[in-house]
């Protein structure tokens, strides 16, 4: 029997992936609609939060190109 590079690594990593996403993608559809409401308050306070994190992540981001150009 003779090794087939598309037999032996090809279809494995492919197998892994889709077998991968189909996980994703049953989680994602069962996390679809919140089973819970929210209150004005808690969506404010979730829009806030994602902003903050925002300006976080552009801050590291800003902090990296400044000690990677040496400015």
């Amino acid at each position: 029997m003779v090794f087939s590079i598309q037999n032996g690594i090809i279809e494995p990593v492919k197998t892994v992936f889709a077998n991968g996403v189909a996980a994703v993608v049953a989680i994602n559809r069962k996390y679809a609609h919140p089973r819970i409401t929210m209150s004005p308050a808690v969506k404010a306070s979730l829009l806030l939060l994602r902003l903050y994190l925002l300006f976080l992540v552009i801050l590291l981001a800003y902090k990296f190109y400044t000690i990677v150009t040496g400015a």
